[in-house]
């Protein structure tokens, strides 16, 4: 499943960046709709079906450390972005703020930005979160690391391969990759490990995005 993942996520980076499809839908199709499918198709065929247990429905108290961590993450990348440029960094802008501030109709790129977004979100999520207890089992069951040092090891594993697969989006920026948006990947799996649920940090996922794209948005004009 490992291997898999790790796999199917650089065949998607790949041909996501090899082909340009027209028009939109066909866009919508490859690049975001069938992706998703098949990834969770892969984790839930080669997790025997444990897969279901990550789509469990939420507690109500999950959703108030869900905001907590949100106003952390959101702060935490405020700061590290102002830091990065402070200390002579540069960050790039948004890659998907920057074509919705150019295109001649802002409201219909928007609207398309957030289609994809509802489709491409759960496949980091289901991706990141399946490296982040693949690795944290292998870990901690079959090698006998402590819980904590297997969880720790694995949630650095999730956060570097979430932000690398974020290449295309920051104009491959690697300090701003891993600082900015690997480590919003800490605030999200911790999301997850306190609710079990890839609802609340999917949902927490795409709050974050819409947030970071008008921020993004914002700073170009």
């Amino acid at each position: 499943l490992l291997i898999l993942m790790l796999g199917g996520t650089i065949a998607w980076i790949g041909f996501a960046a090899s082909f340009t499809f027209h028009p939109y839908w066909v866009m919508a199709l490859m690049d975001d709709i069938l992706p998703t499918f098949i990834f969770i198709a892969i984790a839930w065929y080669f997790s025997n079906g444990e897969l279901k247990k990550l789509f469990r429905r939420p507690r109500w108290s999950d959703w108030w450390f869900a905001v907590v961590m949100l106003i952390v993450q959101v702060a935490y990348s405020l700061f590290a972005i102002y830091s990065l440029n402070s200390a002579g960094f540069s960050t790039n802008e948004n890659g998907e703020a920057a074509q919705v501030g150019s295109a001649a109709n802002k409201g219909l790129m928007l609207f398309h930005e957030v289609i994809s977004d509802l489709f491409d979100l759960m496949s980091e999520e289901v991706v990141s979160l399946t490296i982040f207890l693949v690795v944290a089992a292998l870990l901690i069951q079959y090698y006998h690391f402590s819980r904590r040092s297997g969880l720790g090891i694995a949630m650095l594993a999730s956060m570097i391969l979430f932000g690398l697969i974020h290449f295309e989006t920051y104009n491959w920026n690697l300090v701003q990759m891993l600082l900015v948006i690997g480590v919003a990947r800490f605030f999200l799996n911790s999301i997850f490990v306190r609710s079990k649920s890839i609802w609340v940090s999917y949902i927490v996922h795409n709050i974050f995005d819409a947030l970071s794209f008008l921020i993004a948005m914002n700073a170009m004009h």
